[in-house]
């Protein structure tokens, strides 16, 4: 008659085996898993678990990967110490928000036409109404990341759209934007962003019909109360064309222009950092 080897078990779900339980090489299963646990010994002693049903599983001794799946969308990261975890993967691209209007206002936000939440990060977005382009700063201002304030009343039958850069990670990938300054008054506001985004990298480039043109490099940052830059790399081909300086207003950080001359267009490539 054929003998019955049994090893040391439990049939207790989630009940594992200490080190006091088993010998160096031992074997315990637990039957309500259907899982096997023995001991290892690598200069401290240790259970550890064997089979093709783990509760855990480490690679080598080294990758860890989670007991639980995550949820759609998401994928496996490491915090570089061998821990895996299941992390949102960040949401980017360009959402339009389109609002019909139906009384009479200034404050843009909440769900759009399609039910969408107005969500944007400030310096990024674009804002029409009726077709025509909105300026920052001059047509509208942006206190926050999902309310756009216009300086003038919409009106019934109106309709605003907001195109918004959504982006989660940190670095904002390159933006970009034109302005005609029609006058020379000083600090007209050439980009205005909130203080959530710590520093920008500008790529500047003025041109005028007779003046020439003028680029130059600029690295603008904030702490919260007060903007900082320096302007660097200047080139012109006749003379210079624009003079900046910058400051926070109203929880925006500003980087404020005084053309040299009437009518100059002004366009600048943007890379952010929060």
């Amino acid at each position: 008659m054929a003998t019955v080897i049994q090893f040391k078990r439990s049939s207790t779900q989630n009940t594992l085996p200490s080190v006091s339980d088993l010998a160096l090489g031992e074997l315990a299963v637990n039957t309500y898993h259907g899982r096997f646990y023995t001991e290892k010994n690598d200069g401290s002693a240790a259970v550890v678990e064997v089979g093709s049903n783990p509760a855990s599983l480490t690679v080598n001794d080294a990758i860890t990967f989670p007991t639980s799946d995550g949820n759609s969308g998401e994928a496996l990261t490491t915090n570089g110490s061998g821990t895996l975890s299941f992390t949102a993967l960040p949401s980017s691209g360009v959402v339009t928000f389109t609002y019909t209007i139906t009384s009479t206002g200034t404050a843009v936000s909440g769900s759009d036409d399609n039910s969408q939440t107005l969500a944007y990060q400030a310096g990024t977005e674009q804002v029409y109404i009726n077709g025509v382009k909105l300026v920052s700063g001059s047509d509208y201002t942006t206190t926050s990341g999902s309310v756009i304030t216009l300086e003038e009343n919409y009106i019934s039958g109106d309709v605003v759209e907001v195109v918004a850069i959504t982006e989660t990670s940190n670095l904002v990938q390159g933006f970009f934007t034109a302005n005609t300054f029609s006058a020379t008054t000083a600090d007209q506001v050439l980009s205005t962003n909130g203080v959530a985004i710590k520093g920008i990298k500008y790529i500047i480039n003025a041109t005028h019909a007779s003046a020439g043109t003028h680029a130059a490099e600029v690295l603008l940052i904030n702490d919260g109360t007060n903007a900082y830059f320096i302007q660097y790399g200047d080139v012109f081909s006749n003379a210079s064309l624009f003079t900046l300086s910058s400051d926070v207003d109203s929880g925006n950080m500003r980087l404020l222009i005084t053309p040299a001359n009437t009518n100059t267009t002004v366009d600048t490539f943007q890379i952010r950092h929060q």
